[in-house]
């Protein structure tokens, strides 16, 4: 679940200078610089960056606590147990007493999982046109995003982006995994991440998750945060081929031929630009509704998608003890008899 995130510890008293598993990168801004690289070592340059104030005696962490665990190539995301296993070994490296740890505070956060869609990633991402009020927008068929005034939804190929990002690695690693990653496809293994990034506390307020304050409290409500990322992904909405059918209504017709030729997102900014804040609301509310009753059920449509969810989120909970799975569900899917789909 947790991923990027920024920690800061205040009434820090310890000497980062002497201790043998930083790395110093110098002074900025009146802060001392260092580097905490992960059990791969310092050539994989995965690591937390550490900026630490004196004068304040402010200790600032960040960068991905997911990828410094378990690996800058990992596929997996971290559990509960993993996650205070995380902290608490980057509590005892920096030698923080993990109650103290536990009252760092946080800003930006990342919450996500990697799920396996049954079809590729280029063919999915520009199927998922809306997500909330949030405005939409797409980096070619990889990644589709949706931007908020406080929280960001972003969804990418992951296999696409751990290549790009290690592509400085040299020419034979860089083969062997691409090499890797599309055998991988080849037997329809997709990896897409869903992550929400939350820019600061007020994302939290705005979720209903105001209580959710500290490192102690990320760790003791690590669960619920499935809950909220389940939620969010239960209003993404795609658009596959509809079905003129004999029971649309003349509008829905119509709706659904503007919606076959110019595609939903042209179909919402010209919506935008009509009067009256009612009748804009109104038709795409129609549209949304010409969505849910007349597309192809033959094709992966949103119901496929949250199935392939579910089917990640039944894999987790093996490993997730008190992960209630099935709660998660009824979150997911409206109705439940989408469920059976599966």
């Amino acid at each position: 679940m947790i991923d990027n995130i920024k920690i800061t510890l205040r009434k820090f008293k310890g000497n980062l200078s002497e201790n043998p598993n930083l790395e110093s990168q110098g002074n900025s801004f009146k802060s001392e610089v260092y580097r905490l690289y992960n059990y791969e070592g310092k050539e994989k340059e995965v690591y937390l960056l550490l900026k630490y104030n004196p004068d304040k005696q402010e200790l600032v962490i960040k960068n991905s606590i997911r990828k410094w665990y378990l690996g800058g190539l990992s596929l997996l995301d971290l559990t509960e147990k993993t996650a205070n296993k995380a902290f608490s070994k980057i509590s005892k490296i920096l030698g923080i007493d993990m109650k103290d740890f536990r009252k760092a505070t946080f800003t930006k956060c990342e919450i996500g999982l990697i799920i396996r869609p049954r079809i590729p990633v280029g063919q999915l991402v520009p199927m998922i046109v809306k997500y909330s009020t949030f405005k939409r927008y797409n980096i070619s068929c990889e990644t589709v995003g949706f931007k908020g005034e406080d929280v960001e939804l972003k969804m990418y190929d992951k296999t696409q982006e751990l290549l790009d990002k290690n592509k400085k690695k040299g020419k034979y690693d860089q083969k062997a995994k691409e090499k890797a990653f599309k055998a991988l496809s080849d037997r329809n293994y997709n990896f897409f991440r869903i992550e929400f990034d939350m820019f600061d506390k007020q994302s939290f307020i705005n979720k209903d998750m105001a209580h959710v304050r500290t490192i102690g409290d990320i760790l003791d409500n690590y669960l619920a945060l499935y809950s909220f990322w389940v939620k969010e992904i239960s209003r993404v909405v795609l658009l596959n081929k509809l079905v003129m059918s004999k029971d649309m209504t003349p509008k829905q017709y119509m709706i659904a031929r503007v919606l076959e030729i110019d595609g939903f997102v042209s179909f919402e900014s010209n919506c935008l630009k009509r009067g009256k804040g009612n009748v804009r609301s109104r038709l795409l509310n129609e549209a949304l509704e010409v969505i849910a009753q007349f597309s192809n059920l033959r094709k992966y449509d949103v119901n496929k998608f949250k199935v392939d969810i579910l089917k990640n989120l039944r894999r987790i909970g093996k490993k997730e003890e008190n992960l209630n799975v099935d709660a998660l569900a009824k979150i997911l899917f409206k109705d439940e008899d989408d469920i059976n789909r599966e």
